[in-house]
């Protein structure tokens, strides 16, 4: 059985994703009495985590809003270009990658359009500004998706961008996350973004979470995938090491990419 921490870890958990939790179903749902849900419930709303109702509780607030695309540039913008660095490092020439839109992912198409990258490549994505850093690189066989333009991260969503990736299968897909819990997973602000992220999970060989360590223990309104589905994490020397050690319990590999002083 469950411990109580965990247990009301979880709950809060199901409330990132409904918008009401109710007595029955989680004592259901846990194996415990309703007795034992109501207690827990009690300490959450005593915590302010949470807002008593008839028969269950709901969140007492929503999820963080998600920043601007050029205000995430330049949020922990060195942290970022080491993180791209790193993971400039795994692509092998030939390769067919997945770069998701987000500020690290952009860092790393403006490594891969330098001289040096490894080439030829075959990159898919669904960002505009990674297009446009990919778009004068000869080696670089560029596919962008189709689908609606969401302004804030300067992307393409909806059910055409997810359409985009169903004559495919590649190789890796460098994915950015808004939060990375070890028992929720990778999670974002947005329902499109999630399930389009989700769609991508499902069409790549390996995932690599492109992360600075601000996004660990976070958990956001949408889940993208668990970590059983993520290969290789890289992050910063920040990164916590109760983190570290949770990821690598459930097999996730850890590149911490070098702090700049």
């Amino acid at each position: 059985m469950l411990s109580h921490e965990s247990r009301r870890e979880q709950i809060l958990q199901a409330l990132q994703l409904q918008e009401q939790v109710h007595v029955t179903r989680l004592a259901q749902r846990f194996g415990v009495s309703a007795v034992t849900i109501r207690t827990d419930l009690k300490a959450l709303a005593g915590a302010g985590l949470v807002q008593r109702q008839h028969g269950g509780a709901c969140a007492t607030q929503r999820a963080p809003k998600e920043a601007p695309l050029a205000e995430k540039r330049t949020l922990h913008r060195h942290r970022k270009q080491d993180i791209a660095a790193c993971a400039a490092g795994l692509v092998a020439p030939g390769d067919k990658l997945i770069l998701d839109a987000g500020s690290t992912t952009l860092q790393l198409a403006r490594r891969l359009a330098q001289p040096v990258a490894a080439l030829p490549l075959t990159v898919f994505t669904n960002s505009l500004p990674i297009a446009n850093a990919l778009a004068a690189v000869n080696d670089v066989e560029l596919l962008l998706s189709g689908g609606t333009l969401r302004k804030a991260s300067q992307s393409l969503l909806g059910p055409q961008a997810e359409a985009s990736l169903d004559d495919y299968v590649f190789d890796k897909l460098f994915l950015g996350a808004d939060g990375c819990d070890a028992e929720f997973g990778l999670s974002t602000h947005d329902e499109t973004d999630a399930r389009l992220n989700a769609r991508m999970v499902a069409h790549a060989r390996q995932v690599i979470l492109l992360a600075d360590a601000s996004k660990f223990g976070r958990i956001c309104l949408y889940r993208i995938c668990s970590l059983a589905r993520v290969d290789t994490v890289i992050s910063d020397a920040s990164l916590d090491p109760d983190m570290r050690a949770a990821l690598s319990q459930r097999g996730v590999r850890i590149l911490i990419a070098g702090d700049r002083p």
